[in-house]
């Protein structure tokens, strides 16, 4: 009797305990933060999809909600994000959220610039952003029509051996490469030390966003920030996913690639891996591009005041080059290459490797650090209608910064202290090109380039509304080389330490303004190739180029927050500027000897016609442009002679390769059946292809679409299908040129690389969720 009281007490007392349990239910808690630049976001707003608890994330991102049901559905919404649902139960109640910007948001997105952590509305400085959305708006081999669609950035590539990436002018007479523009991926460097960038390394596919600042940056950023900063972030995988994903592209002139993307996202850790190969026969003769790309994304988080990040990178490209066409054979057939290129079988083979390993520490809640670690090396066989190239490549470096935040009473401000160093090391020979193997050498030559900066910044704000930033930065460069055929060749080239200051005031008038002043300051030094004297010794007396930018930036949301809005209006003086010359056939030499203008304005609209309305066939509906003016001149820019005589001057000319209107207009829709279409114009006016302006590449316009349909086949089986249609008009136009190219032999000079005509192509994307 006793045994069956005490077995009905306890059955008793253990379903009031369980009934208590359910009336008071659990907490759930959990990190939210944007998927691109990693930081906490705040103002989240976080509730059940019976909307009986709900609660707005803190300062750091954090949340805790108190749910009384066993299980249910948790949503995750803000204003220029993307909103996620995620599923909690008794053993999941700890969260771990990644928020993916909406594109169409201008000024909502919180951006890492300058180290803000704040929504671009109140960061100062002309900073824009690209969302995966927009990235895949295109034909997916190549980020021309995402860079095309921001006001001054301009991408300018005819065929996938070759692209050239300006800011405002900065970076348009590099005849090879990306230059004056400073690149990082997952915030590692990758311009190498001599302030050279190459895109090819860099998978399309592997991209979740871009965010770019336009303008000086070398306060934060260093040297060879005349341009501008582009910080490529790869993708993470949805928090409490783990999928693999097949994609297949097909398309005209010989288009194939198909990827393998692995994804993984839990607590503890997050990993993505993806493995991709691609070939593409190209429209012009000698112009075949094969490209294989590995790549590993990982992040890990071992205490909740700590993430390690790690990334590692391999890329394989074999591209031949058709090299550029004068006018005449662009009449008689543009789908030629260039004899000389096709002769000497002109190419790239080059094969790429970065690692890199980070680390974001929080050391109390106003102190954190942020630091990296990267290596970056690659081989490269170059043989060229003048040479034939082989280069070995190596280099090592770090980046940390600490961020403090004391609470002042008064003035609250936040400090950045850090500093970055990249060493490399550069083994290159160059042999006679014959026919495409190596003849004779010419050089040998070994470069070890030494590059650092220090860097201070803090934000002040003086009043509710305003705030002040200052900023400050100390860079040195050394190139040191040894010619070990020609040792008198030998020496060391220093730059003098530069220090590199900006200033900025922010005003917040209100959801329909917040006004930004900025003045800022910037310097590049010549590459390891711009520093030789024509003989092929060092030039002791060339310098970097400098630039003091002066702006206004208007950022803001009207007509009830759908329209958005990013205005820029800015004055750059170049001093320093190197001109390049011409000397003798494939011999070009560079001097001091420009000092330019770059007045310019660039405005981007974002319109929310429909947004995710779910009761019409159309949910969501968002034209989209931007436009860009430039008002770019030689200010003092002149020519001497062997004898240092004035032989030409071209003060007041055109500067070369800028044109003065580019506009770009889009529209995206989006449907509750699942088919959408992206479709967008792009406008570029006619430019001066030579210094003396008597040579012009004429204005070109064409249309791009792509429709596509998205559903689920079965539960945890995703598909997207998709085509696109590139130059629908058939224009016929050139967007890689060669400037300033030199015309022999009483022939026209070969300026053009022909764009491709009219083309389509098809894609599949299939994803299985486990």
């Amino acid at each position: 009797m006793k045994k069956a009281v005490y077995i009905l007490t306890t059955i008793v007392f253990s379903f009031i305990i369980s009934l208590k349990g359910q009336a008071q239910g659990y907490r759930l808690e959990g990190q939210i933060y944007d998927v691109h630049t990693q930081e906490p976001l705040a103002g989240i707003h976080v509730h059940t999809s019976d909307s009986s608890a709900n609660t707005v994330s803190s300062n750091n991102g954090s949340f805790s909600l108190s749910v009384k049901s066993e299980e249910g559905v948790i949503t995750f919404s803000a204003i220029g994000y993307k909103s996620q649902t995620s599923t909690f139960d008794s053993h999941q109640k700890k969260f771990r959220i990644f928020m993916e910007p909406i594109h169409i948001s201008l000024n909502e997105v919180v951006v890492k610039s300058f180290n803000s952590h704040k929504k671009n509305k109140y960061t100062p400085g002309a900073i824009s952003t690209i969302s995966q959305a927009r990235i895949r708006q295109g034909n997916e081999v190549s980020l021309q029509s995402a860079f095309n669609s921001v006001p001054g950035v301009k991408m300018d590539q005819s065929t996938l051996s070759e692209a050239r990436v300006s800011i405002r002018g900065s970076g348009v007479r590099s005849p090879w490469g990306i230059r004056n523009i400073k690149i990082y991926v997952n915030d590692i460097p990758v311009t190498e030390t001599d302030g050279t960038t190459r895109l090819e390394a860099i998978d399309v596919n592997d991209l979740s966003g871009v965010e770019i600042i336009k303008g000086p940056a070398s306060s934060i950023y260093g040297a060879g920030t005349t341009g501008g900063i582009i910080n490529f972030q790869l993708q993470r995988a949805p928090y409490g996913e783990q999928s693999i994903e097949a994609s297949g592209l097909a398309g005209a002139f010989g288009l194939k690639r198909f990827a393998t993307t692995y994804r993984s996202g839990s607590e503890k850790m997050n990993s993505y891996v993806s493995y991709g190969q691609q070939d593409f026969d190209g429209h012009q003769q000698h112009s075949n591009d094969f490209r294989r790309f590995l790549a590993g994304n990982f992040l890990f988080y071992p205490s909740d005041n700590r993430s390690i990040t790690l990334l590692i990178n391999r890329t394989t490209q074999h591209s031949q080059i058709p090299g550029a066409l004068t006018q005449e054979q662009i009449e008689e057939n543009r789908n030629q290459a260039n004899a000389g290129n096709v002769n000497k079988k002109a190419g790239r083979y080059q094969n790429w490797t970065r690692i890199g390993l980070g680390q974001q520490y929080t050391i109390r809640n106003n102190l954190k650090n942020s630091t990296s670690l990267f290596t970056y090396f690659y081989d490269i066989d170059h043989p060229l209608a003048f040479a034939y190239i082989r280069n070995f490549y190596q280099s090592y470096g770090g980046r940390t910064y600490f961020t403090y935040s004391p609470d002042f009473q008064n003035f609250s401000t936040s400090f950045t202290l850090g500093a970055e160093f990249n060493q490399a090391n550069t083994k290159g020979t160059q042999y006679e090109n014959d026919e495409g193997k190596e003849g004779d050498i010419r050089s040998n030559v070994d470069y070890k380039n030494t590059l650092y900066t220090l860097f201070y910044q803090s934000e002040t704000r003086l009043a509710p509304k305003t705030t002040l930033t200052l900023g400050l930065s100390y860079n040195g460069l050394k190139y040191d080389v040894s010619d070990y055929l020609q040792s008198a060749q030998s020496g060391v080239k220093h730059f003098k330490g530069e220090f590199s200051p900006r200033i900025a005031l922010s005003y917040d008038f209100g959801e329909f303004l917040t006004l930004h002043s900025s003045i800022s300051t910037g310097f590049a030094p010549p590459t390891g190739s711009e520093i030789q004297n024509a003989d092929g010794s060092i030039n002791r007396n060339i310098g970097a180029e400098k630039a003091v930018n002066y702006e206004i930036n208007a950022k803001g949301n009207i007509l009830d927050s759908r329209l958005a809005y990013n205005l820029s209006l800015y004055k750059m003086d170049m001093k320093g500027e190197l001109i390049a010359q011409t000397v003798a056939q494939n011999i070009t030499i560079y001097n001091n000897s420009g000092k330019t203008s770059h007045n310019g304005a660039e405005l981007s609209l974002a319109y929310q016609v429909l947004n995710k309305n779910e009761k019409k066939w159309v949910t969501s509906l968002h034209p989209y442009a931007s436009v860009t003016y430039s008002n770019f001149h030689f200010e003092d820019y002149k020519i001497k002679d062997e004898n240092n005589e004035v032989e030409s001057i071209f003060d007041g000319n055109e500067l070369t390769g800028i044109a003065p209107w580019n506009v770009y207009v889009g529209l995206d829709m989006e449907t509750r059946t699942g088919f959408y279409l992206n479709t967008h114009y792009y406008f570029n006016d006619r430019f001066p292809l030579n210094d003396e302006n008597t040579a012009y590449n004429p204005s070109y316009q064409f249309i791009n679409t792509k429709i596509g349909y998205k559903t689920n086949l079965m539960k945890h089986l995703e598909t997207d299908i998709y085509t696109g249609f590139d130059n629908i008009t058939d224009e016929k136009y050139s967007s890689m040129t060669s400037l300033n190219a030199v015309s022999y032999g009483g022939g026209s000079p070969a300026y053009f690389t022909p764009s491709p005509g009219r083309n389509a192509y098809l894609g599949l994307r299939i994803k299985y969720i486990f």
